[in-house]
């Protein structure tokens, strides 16, 4: 038992050996993941260390279990930034970043969860973007989340349906900050590897019809396949693209594999001709933030 006086001095010794604890626990960590990326190597597994979906369980139980005055954005924003790293332990993790009109919000959306010594590239193209990821060039592309006036939309693309289509993996920012004064984007991250099922998640998928189909009539056909869903935008025809596109947000977690996807184009009879998962995303978390009133300055 510890019977030293409660000095400030006895308290910073004290600060000096949880420190010294946190950094030999690093250490170790690191350890272990290189022993994964090993285990990885002789399996045959990605290239990249990368896993969204657990990283996102990862986050979700720190902060479950999180108690005291630290705010819990800031216990994520730390294991982020490690989890980045630990990932380029294993291989190679680049992300190119779509800032439309140099917007440095997207920027810095990408630096908070990717991490500070991440490589990252800025273009104002989306499909620039998606260019470097499907030639390798990217690990992973950070997109604007569409919107329904946008002028030249990129999901479409995910549609395709073509050997090299990139997938939706992950929606940022993953934990919300409130305190934010200013108003953060929302980004798509994209990515060749698929979405992984976190028990809470979300699924865009894409419906392709001969004519455009309401809302209304969406809601009622996702209904009754047992799906839940909102409609977040259309497009209609053109030259090089003969079907209306209708960009769905679905709750849970599907594959193409799903046996709703069929019912759904069966069930619309012949008003829908394909339905396309183009990927989707783990649930954000809404953390609390704030310190408390009874916390003081740690030195």
């Amino acid at each position: 038992m510890n019977t030293e006086p409660e000095t400030l001095g006895a308290l910073r010794r004290e600060i000096d050996r949880i420190d010294t604890s946190i950094h030999d626990l690093l250490v170790r960590r690191s350890e272990v993941v290189g022993r994964i990326g090993a285990v990885k190597k002789r399996s045959g597994s990605s290239p990249t260390g990368m896993r969204p979906g657990r990283e996102a369980r990862v986050i979700r139980r720190l902060i479950a279990r999180h108690r005291g005055p630290l705010p819990a954005v800031v216990v994520a924003r730390l294991w982020r930034e490690l989890i980045s790293a630990f990932t380029r332990l294993q291989g190679p993790l680049t992300v190119a970043v779509c800032a439309p009109e140099m917007s440095v919000g997207y920027w810095d959306l990408a630096r908070s969860h990717f991490g500070s010594t991440t490589p990252m590239s800025l273009h104002r193209s989306p499909f620039v973007v998606m260019r470097e990821v499907a030639r390798g060039e990217g690990t992973v592309g950070v997109l604007p989340v569409p919107e329904s006036d946008d002028e030249d939309p990129w999901w479409p693309l995910l549609a395709a349906e073509t050997n090299d289509t990139l997938r939706v993996i992950s929606r940022l920012p993953f934990v919300e900050d409130r305190s934010s004064r200013f108003g953060i984007p929302a980004a798509l991250v994209v990515s060749k590897m698929p979405q992984e099922d976190t028990k809470d998640d979300r699924t865009l998928v894409v419906i392709a019809s001969d004519a455009r189909i309401g809302r209304a009539r969406i809601n009622e056909l996702l209904g009754c396949v047992a799906l839940t869903g909102r409609s977040i935008t259309a497009l209609d025809p053109r030259e090089d693209r003969p079907e209306w596109l209708h960009l769905i947000e679905v709750e849970g977690y599907l594959t193409a594999a799903d046996p709703r996807i069929g019912a759904l184009v069966e069930g619309a009879r012949g008003r829908i001709g394909r339905v396309v998962a183009i990927g989707g995303f783990a649930n954000p978390v809404h953390a609390p933030t704030g310190i408390h009133s009874a916390a003081v300055a740690a030195e």
